[in-house]
């Protein structure tokens, strides 16, 4: 039977319900990575951590529900030729951009196994010469390098869900990411690779599926 108009008005309306999520997904993803550019320095504190473990608790949120929808609509017999290849070019973008998160969230164990928030103040700037500092000749007069301080309560469950996610879209939509391909030229000044900040800004508006 052929689908009647209300299943498809369903269907469009859910791409339209992704392509809105996946940009607020993009916005979250950029605002999260400001945050953990930002550990390490001179603005990092208490405050800035607690700041990015809100952002990234956005970010996973925004991402569990956007994929239950695009898988939804995927799954739906009803999805016109053009809105299929809208959903699984969402899929593609989606999936692009979780990766990205991911790697910014295992940046952000790295960075605070690095440096630590003690006291309540902001962590100090390590410049990285030879180890050379006061603490690293108190820790080599002990006969042993300085102890790293282990990463902030509940980086690895956030890291491990974010995983978890990645592998189960691989399993559960099979588009291969090759069939993604850059409809428009983007950035300026000559060059067609964009700032990291602006290029998930543009995803949605240069790729297509083939």
């Amino acid at each position: 039977m052929a689908p009647g108009r209300g299943d498809m008005c369903h269907a469009q309306g859910t791409a339209r319900t992704c392509a809105a999520t996946q940009a607020a997904l993009c916005k979250a993803t950029a605002r999260h990575r400001q945050l953990v550019l930002q550990l390490g320095g001179s603005a990092d504190s208490p405050r800035l951590r607690e700041e990015r473990r809100r952002s990234s608790m956005e970010v996973r949120e925004l991402s569990t529900g956007l994929q239950q929808v695009l898988l939804g609509g995927l799954r739906q017999a009803a999805v016109s030729p053009e809105e299929r290849r809208e959903l699984e070019r969402l899929w593609v973008l989606f999936l692009c951009a979780l990766e990205l998160f991911l790697q910014d969230l295992c940046r952000t164990q790295h960075l605070c196994q690095l440096f630590s928030v003690q006291g309540g103040g902001a962590a100090p700037l390590r410049t990285g010469l030879g180890g050379q500092g006061p603490s690293s000749r108190r820790g080599s007069r002990r006969g042993g390098g300085p102890t790293q301080p282990p990463a902030a309560p509940g980086l690895e469950e956030e890291i491990e869900e974010v995983r978890a996610m990645l592998a189960e879209m691989e399993s559960r939509a099979n588009i291969p990411l090759w069939t993604v391909e850059p409809t428009q030229m983007v950035g300026t000044g000559g060059t067609t690779a964009p700032r990291v900040a602006q290029g998930r800004a543009h995803l949605e508006h240069c790729c297509r599926v083939l």
